[in-house]
């Protein structure tokens, strides 16, 4: 690029530096131009640098195909603030703050552009020489040393909303004030409910109850220690000593170490995704080979398996992983023969399970659990344009939702208040949903009827969608703007001192009649300490980007624009389960809950090391030529 030409890519730059220095404020009348220094210090040296990569050549030529991923980012960027303030139109109305967006639009489509060419240049051109991987002990040592300095303060150990509710449901608790007995529901995986609460027995018969939370938490500690310490070895030996420690500081961070202290069904299930995405690894490296090892089947099965037993909507990730497998090895008979035994071996124990769980009487859990966009969706047209309902329509929506108690319990951010409307509960969420459970104003197993009604309200949602397709695309980028713009507030959400033993803290209806016997080994005081020291750890930029949820659908999204640039259809199969990960974080019901996108963070060392080695073989063999 000549002197000229980097001349003026310092003015565009500049005037693009001013523009993404525009906000989206929630109240319109606040000023749009940035006030944040610190902010506006790291913009400007990210242009910098930029400017820096135009003047060293190291970005020779903008290409149209980067042009095209300047525009998807930075549409996901101004569209998701837009949205997420849905209740106010004036972003769109105003003819100021419309020209502000334009400006603000087309700013961040030349500096995402610029990103763009800049990365996808770069991406898999180097990997230091690979000499010296540490020994596994030797990670795994570091690792531990880690996480014991900065769980010592939880111990024995805390427990998750969700894991007492699994205690309650495990030895059937009975709420005496609410004259209601707990039974067994898969909302949370039935499957780890008895794993958990069968290390607890375990070790409650030895020493009592804080022995018993700490056994799980010592075998949350050793399984994930060890899976963890697998991929840190994996990176290293793939990419380098650079990514290697990177990732060994990623899993060392209070991002993991915090759930490592908490029983909760999403700890062990972060590694399950992990190891199930690095025995998949080993199988897609593997496919140029002759043969495909019985152990690697095996541990693919194995791994596979677990992660779809301890998350209830990662059997889908799994199922459609596998078929990939299969479609990646049609050419080969030894291959396509043992992918299809996976599917069939892993298809068949799900399906076995299932039969277990109603052979058991376990309960499903509720319809509701799918359905938090289409009822923000449906909910929000209707609390607009209620006249674009008939009578009969609006019935339907009475029978999913009571009209009357919408605007009440709407949320753009977080769906549990319109979820809990829903006739059927397994959540069961507060005192009051359990009275309505008790009285048979609500049912904990979805009656046929209801089911009938949901389909109804289905229906009525995707008519509804076509005749009002701005306001449902609208609500899906409010309700997910911080799964899709990385620039939308960040809350850590770590389960940090997540909930004190003190008997009086705890709502009834999640005790279970162990409760008073369980207290912390530290008092408040050295908790809060701890608690302190890691959130400012965990807020730390560096890391502090790299746990926002929305980073990591970035990234999955740029390593797809990059492989469909050099074509590498393959790298696109390998990297599907991941961006299907991220998608199914924008059906859930909380916007941008950490909880949600941890076991993709932790598959996704994997996926960037295995792409970035074979675009550096494919680099290398180019010129060679």
């Amino acid at each position: 690029m000549s002197k000229i030409r980097s001349q003026h890519w310092l003015i565009i730059l500049m005037i693009a530096l001013l523009g993404i220095n525009i906000t989206y404020p929630t109240a319109v009348d606040v000023p749009r131009f940035n006030s944040n220094t610190y902010t506006s210090l790291l913009l400007t040296v990210w242009v910098a640098l930029l400017y820096f990569g135009i003047r060293k050549k190291i970005v020779k030529k903008i290409l149209k195909f980067d042009w095209v991923a300047g525009v998807i980012f930075a549409s996901l960027y101004c569209a998701t603030f837009v949205a997420s303030n849905i209740l106010n139109s004036n972003y769109l109305n105003s003819g100021i703050n419309v020209l502000f967006n334009l400006l603000s639009w087309v700013s961040w489509i030349i500096v995402f552009s610029v990103t763009f060419a800049f990365i996808r240049t770069c991406f898999g051109t180097t990997i230091p020489k690979i000499t010296g991987v540490p020994k596994g002990r030797c990670l795994w040592a570091i690792l531990s040393i880690i996480w014991v300095v900065s769980i010592i303060y939880l111990l024995p150990g805390q427990i998750s909303w969700d894991g007492l509710k699994q205690f309650c449901e495990f030895e059937g608790t009975h709420i005496s004030q609410l004259g209601f007995t707990y039974s067994p529901t898969n909302h949370h995986p039935w499957f780890t409910t008895l794993f958990f609460g069968t290390l607890f027995n375990i070790g409650r018969s030895i020493f009592g109850v804080n022995f018993g939370i700490f056994t799980i938490v010592v075998t949350q500690f050793i399984i994930s220690s060890i899976i963890y310490t697998y991929v840190i070895k994996y990176v290293w030996t793939t990419v380098g000593k650079i990514g290697g420690i990177i990732t060994l500081a990623l899993f060392a961070s209070p991002i993991f170490s915090s759930y490592i202290a908490t029983v909760d069904k999403s700890t062990l299930y972060y590694a399950f995704s992990a190891w199930f995405y690095l025995c998949f690894a080993k199988l897609y490296e593997g496919l140029n080979n002759k043969t495909w090892s019985y152990k690697d089947i095996f541990l693919y099965i194995f791994s596979a398996t677990l992660a779809g037993l301890f998350r209830n909507d990662a059997f889908l990730i799994v199922i459609i992983t596998t078929v990939l497998l299969i479609i990646l090895t049609l050419r080969s008979k030894q291959k396509l023969f043992l992918a299809l035994v996976s599917l069939v071996v892993i298809l068949g124990i799900h399906l076995g399970w299932n039969v277990i769980l109603t052979r058991d009487n376990v309960v499903k859990s509720s319809p509701s659990e799918a359905l938090t966009i289409p009822i923000r969706q449906l909910s929000y047209v209707y609390m607009t344009d209620p006249d674009s309902f008939s009578k009969t329509e609006l019935k339907t929506i009475n029978k999913i939702t009571p009209l009357s108690k919408i605007k009440e319990n709407y949320d753009i951010n977080n769906g549990d208040g319109l979820k809990s409307l829903y006739p059927s509960d397994t959540f069961l969420n507060s005192a009051s949903i359990i009275k309505d459970v008790v009285s048979g104003k609500k049912t904990l197993n979805t009656t046929s009827n209801e089911k009938k009604e949901t389909v109804d309200y289905l229906k009525l949602w995707l008519s509804a969608g076509i005749k009002h397709p701005k306001q449902y695309v609208k609500v899906y980028l409010g309700a997910n703007s911080r799964y899709l713009n990385p620039f939308i507030m960040y809350e850590p959400g770590l389960f940090l001192n997540y909930y004190s033993s003190t008997p009086n803290s705890m709502p009834i209806f999640i005790k279970p009649s162990w409760y008073n016997e369980y207290h912390s080994l530290f008092n408040g005081h050295v908790r809060e300490k701890g608690q302190q020291v890691l959130m400012m750890l965990t807020m730390f930029p560096p890391l502090a980007i790299v746990g926002n949820p929305a980073t990591l659908l970035w990234i999955a999204l740029l390593l797809l624009l990059i492989l469909l640039k050099v074509k590498d259809w393959k790298g696109i199969v390998f990297l599907l389960p991941l961006l299907i990960m991220c998608m199914l974080f924008t059906v859930t019901s909380i916007n941008g809950y950490t909880r949600y996108t941890i076991g993709a963070l932790a598959a996704s060392p994997i996926v960037i090391s295995c792409l970035w080695k074979k675009r550096y073989d494919a680099y290398q063999m180019m010129k060679e030529k």
